[in-house]
């Protein structure tokens, strides 16, 4: 009794030991046990295991033979067949027994599971594969006459992996298996089924046992009704057409090292392994921006057979060894393809880099890199300008390589290796037929519509414009144009423009005091001393130019704080007035600034139109940038003077920005309290895709003194908005007055209820002397911090 105890447990180790060398997990169960009719495929079995295994993880063969010894009489159990005579090793097992249990025995032989297909060859099972059929569905149940279209799909698949040599647990297999298990479980709602049924995790394993019965049914070169229709481009010389020579034999078709072969579109239909593979081959692209014509035309004709042949598939072909520096020249042809194909053209492209047997270059350190690092940095360059041509950051295209070169390195088989010991050609050929499947699995899941729906809502999510923005651009006030001859004389203000009758608080201009001239009188200034040469750091040629006539006012954008030995300037500003019949006053101004990164664009124009002395009106457009998008606006708003004291003003307002439509509207109340003191208050609304900001502003204006002359006054102001519920509010004040003669000091503060704000305080003077004292207060402050230990 003990020594069976002892063999029941040493088979209990080596079964998992077998199991864990096989799958990678280490389990007791028994599958890979059963399904062979004699010691000999048995052993057959754990070698061909062991021997899958990579060189350091390989077990010896004295280990072997321990494990085969160990699990032999268990197998002799399950499979019921006689024990043949045997090697001595096998001989020599032993007693080692485990008890079979009452539902084991009305069970055997159960069927083949993954991992015993994954691990045998079909002469090794010839005969004993026992595939219990799928149980039919129920009529009109659509969930299961969906799961049974896709367990065909999936045994398609493994099918198709078989004939090309590749096992069922590739890399490329298991990503499509496992995706279409998580489409379908979407689709279901994450219902899990019975024991048995459909939908359930054990999918694989019956789809690998049905696979494998099919196979030895009806023959490796059955037809499998599986067509798949691939079209190529890339451009010019890149080896698409040496490619389809490498995949469907050499002559095919035309190819040229050196000369461009494919003048036209064709197709290339071959059947290869039981399957229809047709090939639309394109005439190379030219990267060269003067040959935007004949790329557009070349796709044209594209286009048109893909009419005929929709593809499946899209293969972008590229060179390996092609200089990174180079790929940002290939965005026009690109977007040649993206605008004749649609963006969706790249949903299911895969990316194929030929010469993929180069020799990697020298990277920063010196030294040549790894073949690894060379790949993954090309398939990220290559990946990233087909983002930018495809309008989407999310695309991730899978990546082939291919080699076509005649004295490629090969294998026993005579396939054609790539330096990282992959062998290409059944690799991309299973690449593509994996895409097939996945695309046959959306339109059977109606995936695609849903998606489509998603990325509507989603587009339209993004489309959302900056409400709040827009809103604070509509409610801020603006004073009508008007023109010299309509100056309202008794009503001196010079923020009020509308004509009408004289304000209580007016003075008379009989009763106005003489104002006192300047004591500054303008003198030209005297023409400045042009260096001997045209030095870049003496601009002073540049602003050397005789004075248009013109009415047309442009302006250079100067930026203080600039580059050194540079002028500063990032762009100019333009401004025009006019007036259309005499009557209606108008103004244009627009400017561009640009440094080496970003570049904004600002026009405004607007025009005022005088219905009487009460009421105006003033409509404009604005065009400005928001982020990497422009916004346009047209705006209208009425103003109407109803007494001496108080002005009320309504507009309108349309925004475009990034294809969404926003609509706002405003109402503005302006009271002139005292003669030198206005309240000003104006609030707002803007609406776009049913999401809706508020706001308004109210604002306090104090001068400081009767005199025209002088610009002192004092500002107060309150401002909230409410966009999507959050609230925020602000405030912000400001004052200027002035000290002595030739020194005015301005100060701002500013404070909202997230707790920013900003305090700033501003000294002009003409005084060189005041001018050298107030730049020691920066130095007194960074002394003082640095005394206190700041």
């Amino acid at each position: 009794a003990a020594a069976a105890a002892a063999a029941a447990a040493a088979a209990a180790r080596a079964l998992q030991a077998f199991n864990l060398m096989a799958t990678g997990v280490m389990t007791q169960d028994d599958a890979l046990l059963r399904g062979v009719d004699s010691d000999a495929a048995f052993v057959a079995r754990v070698r061909g295991v062991a021997e899958s295994q990579a060189a350091s993880a390989r077990p010896d063969p004295s280990s072997v033979t321990r494990l085969v010894d160990a699990l032999l009489p268990v197998v002799r159990r399950l499979n019921v067949y006689g024990a043949p005579a045997a090697p001595a090793a096998v001989a020599n097992a032993g007693a080692a027994t485990i008890a079979p249990t009452q539902q084991e025995e009305e069970e055997a032989p159960l069927q083949p599971t993954s991992t015993q297909l994954a691990t045998t060859t079909p002469a090794a099972v010839s005969g004993a594969v026992q595939v219990v059929p799928e149980p039919a569905a129920t009529p009109g149940d659509k969930d299961e006459k969906m799961a049974g279209q896709l367990q065909a799909l999936r045994v398609i698949l493994l099918r198709v992996a078989t004939r090309l040599g590749q096992s069922p647990r590739n890399t490329v297999v298991a990503q499509v298996i496992y995706r279409l298990e998580l489409a379908e479980q979407l689709k279901s709602g994450k219902k899990t089924a019975a024991p048995g049924g459909r939908g359930q995790t054990g999918s694989f394993d019956r789809a690998v046992a049905l696979a494998e019965s099919a196979e030895l049914s009806e023959g490796t070169d059955s037809d499998l009704g599986f067509t798949c229709t691939i079209l190529l481009l890339g451009k010019s010389g890149v080896g698409k057409s040496s490619t389809i020579n490498s995949l469907l034999g050499e002559g095919t078709v035309a190819a040229n090292a050196f000369a461009k072969e494919t003048t036209k579109v064709r197709v290339v239909t071959h059947k290869m392994h039981g399957m229809t593979l047709r090939l639309i081959d394109t005439p190379g692209l030219q990267p060269s921006a003067r040959d935007i014509q004949y790329n557009s035309k070349v796709m044209g004709e594209a286009k048109r057979f893909t009419r005929r042949h929709k593809p499946d598939i899209v293969l972008y072909f590229d060179r390996m060894d092609q200089p990174a520096r180079v790929d940002m020249a290939d965005l026009p042809l690109l977007k040649t393809i993206t605008a004749t194909f649609g963006a969706a053209v790249w949903f299911n492209a895969i990316v194929v880099l030929t010469h993929g047997s180069s020799a990697p270059p020298d990277g920063p350190n010196g030294q040549p890199m790894s073949y690894e690092m060379y790949f993954a940095q090309r398939s990220h360059v290559v990946q990233q300008i087909i983002r930018q041509a495809a309008g989407d950051m999310r695309l991730m295209n899978p990546v082939a390589l291919a080699e076509n070169h005649p004295n490629c390195r090969k294998n026993r088989e005579g396939e054609r290796v790539l330096p990282n010991g992959q062998v290409w050609m059944p690799q991309l050929l299973l690449l593509c037929f994996a895409s097939k499947i996945l695309t046959e699995a959306n339109a059977l899941l109606n995936l695609q519509e849903a998606n489509a729906k998603a990325a509507k809502a989603a587009q339209q999510q993004q489309k959302v414009p900056p409400l709040p923005f827009l809103l604070s651009s509509l409610i801020t006030s603006r004073k009508p144009r008007k023109l010299q001859e309509m100056d309202d004389d008794d009503y001196d203000d010079a923020s009020d423009i509308i004509l009408g009758t004289a304000s209580p608080y007016d003075v008379p201009k009989d009763q106005q005091e003489d104002l006192t001239p300047p004591k500054q009188i303008a003198v030209p200034a005297p023409d400045p001393a042009l260096p001997p040469s045209f030095d870049g750091d003496n601009p002073s040629h540049r602003y050397r130019f005789l004075e248009p006539q013109s009415q047309w006012q442009v302006r250079p954008i100067v930026e203080a704080h600039g580059w050194d030995h540079e002028s500063g300037i990032e762009g100019f500003s333009v401004d025009k007035a006019f007036v259309i019949r005499n009557s209606v006053p108008g103004n244009m101004s627009g400017q561009l600034t640009k440094d080496k990164k970003d570049s904004n664009v600002g026009f405004e124009g607007e025009m005022s139109i005088p219905h009487s002395k009460k009421l105006i009106t003033t409509t404009g457009v604005d065009v400005q940038t928001v982020g990497k998008q422009l916004a346009y606006t047209a705006r209208a708003e009425t103003r109407w003077k109803f007494c001496a004291v108080n002005k009320i003003a309504a507009g309108l307002s349309a925004s475009l920005v990034g294809g969404a439509l926003a609509l706002g509207t405003k109402l503005e109340n302006r009271w002139k309290v005292t003669p030198g003191a206005k309240l000003v208050v104006s609030a707002g609304a803007v609406s776009a895709n049913k999401d809706v900001a508020y706001g308004g502003n109210c604002e306090a204006i104090l001068r400081h003194s009767d005199d025209a002359s002088n610009p002192n006054s004092s500002t107060v102001g309150m401002s909230f908005m409410n966009w999507r519920g959050d609230v925020a509010l602000g405030g912000n004040a400001m004052s200027s007055i002035t000290l002595g003669k030739d020194t005015q000091l301005t100060a701002r503060a500013n404070l909202n209820s997230r707790g920013a704000g900003q305090l700033t305080l501003r000294a002009t003077t003409n005084e060189r002397l005041q001018l050298a004292g107030l730049g020691l207060v920066p130095l007194f402050c960074a002394l003082l911090g640095r005394i206190r230990g700041e």
